[in-house]
């Protein structure tokens, strides 16, 4: 099973320090900040010098930008440091199956991901597939379900029997009662844990390969043993177009 490399971040980095010019002089650190201070005063009209509550305000500015560089430094090496603990989280997921609440469906060399349903109360189910253009591809039976999860297994095939091609599909779930009301049915997915990533701040699973469905970590329901071949849901559901 390949599994994606997580980089590892120090607990003691830090943001760089803040730069930028006033007047051109390069403003790298606190030091520099007073340096200008010190010039002012050094220029300053011997005739007309600075009032004490001026020098007292440039002070207390200087004071406060001092002490909002040191805050935002820490908050940045606490921010790294709960990264980290994200990162090394996600990598105790490796090749463990986890169920999300997703409603994509990948087929690759003719075969296709896990996926499954949470049922509220007993329902009679119907799985709607369709492609990447919303074209309904396949419409799955699956007959009265009690509450509790449920697996469905779909074959690739269109409702005329014809091979479909890989890539991704999505599916909504379709539950009514004997007198037509709906019941509310969650859809899941489920696949083993080949890799880790993380994009713009939010932390993915890729399951079952490489180039398998990335699932944020926050839609993840349940975590269980690495899959032996046997069923791991509640229950399975055969297909019956």
């Amino acid at each position: 099973m390949a599994v994606a490399s997580v980089p590892a971040l120090s607990q003691a980095a830090v943001t760089p320090p803040i730069t930028g010019t006033v007047g051109g002089m390069n403003l790298s650190d606190m030091n520099a900040f007073l340096m200008l201070f010190t010039t002012q005063l050094q220029h300053q009209d011997p005739t007309n010098p600075m009032a004490a509550y001026e020098m007292a305000a440039q002070l207390a500015q200087f004071s406060t930008v001092e002490k909002l560089t040191q805050v935002h430094a820490q908050l940045k090496a606490q921010q790294n440091y709960l990264i980290s603990i994200n990162n090394a989280m996600g990598v105790q997921l490796l090749g463990k199956t986890v169920v999300a609440q997703d409603n994509r469906l990948q087929m690759k060399n003719g075969a296709v991901s896990r996926a499954g349903l949470e049922l509220e109360s007993p329902a009679t189910v119907k799985i709607v597939i369709t492609d990447s253009a919303g074209r309904t591809v396949r419409t799955l039976s699956l007959g009265s379900l009690q509450p509790g999860r449920h697996q469905f297994a779909w074959d690739g095939k269109d409702d005329q029997g014809k091979n479909l091609p890989d890539g991704e599909y999505t599916f909504s779930v379709e539950a009514l009662t004997p007198s037509g009301e709906s019941v509310a049915a969650t859809p899941l997915v489920m696949g083993d844990v080949c890799g880790f990533l993380m994009e713009q701040g939010v932390n993915y699973v890729v399951l079952d390969h490489n180039d398998g469905i990335r699932v944020p970590v926050s839609l993840i329901t349940t975590i269980e043993v690495p899959s032996t071949g046997t069923e791991t849901a509640e229950n399975t559901s055969a297909a019956n177009g």
